[in-house]
């Protein structure tokens, strides 16, 4: 048991559920700051896996991530660890604000707070939207990859926002069409 890695996942995680204000994708670049460039513990390549495993799995993608990233380190206590830590503040934090945002919700001073939340949020959705685009697009060394992966984004764009088609169908179809593309050996 390596005490000095444990404390080290758990601190870089609980840093990442502290800061990590609007979870899910917004989260993203946080954890690449924390785990690729500052910890090495992931390369660019393995953190563009996580992405996609972290995404499609399951679950919000900072626990997947702070999951798979204490396991890849440490083993099972590696992914406690990683996972106790980036859920603990969100926890405590929304527990208190869901008291007090009880009691003030109608504030006009709460109501602006929120509002400048949100905007940070997408800024930081769309920050992860086109770090990850870019990684990928740069990752494929030729046209009929780029097209193939092109051709998948907007299938899942269309299928869920023009045809209604769930998610989780558009989901697996993509990894489908993925393998099936990596069986004709164009991925």
């Amino acid at each position: 048991m390596d005490i000095p890695l444990l404390l080290e996942l758990f601190i870089r995680f609980l840093k990442i559920g502290i800061v990590g204000f609007g979870g899910g994708w917004a989260i993203l670049p946080i954890i690449e700051r924390e785990i690729v460039e500052e910890a090495k513990w992931l390369t660019r390549s393995e953190y563009l896996n996580l992405v996609a495993i972290a995404g499609s799995t399951p679950g919000p993608v900072a626990v997947n991530a702070a999951t798979y990233v204490g396991f890849k380190l440490a083993g099972p206590l590696g992914a406690f660890v990683a996972t106790l830590a980036v859920v603990l503040p969100p926890f405590t934090i929304v527990s208190s604000i869901a008291y007090a945002l009880a009691m003030y919700i109608t504030n006009r001073f709460v109501q602006a707070t929120l509002n400048g939340l949100k905007a940070a949020v997408i800024g930081l959705i769309i920050l992860a939207l086109v770090t990850t685009a870019k990684e990928t697009y740069m990752s494929l060394p030729k046209i009929p990859q780029i097209i193939a992966l092109t051709s998948i984004i907007v299938f899942v764009v269309i299928s869920v926002s023009v045809f209604k088609v769930h998610p989780i169908i558009s989901l697996l179809i993509s990894a489908l069409i993925g393998l099936l593309l990596g069986m004709l050996g164009i991925w």
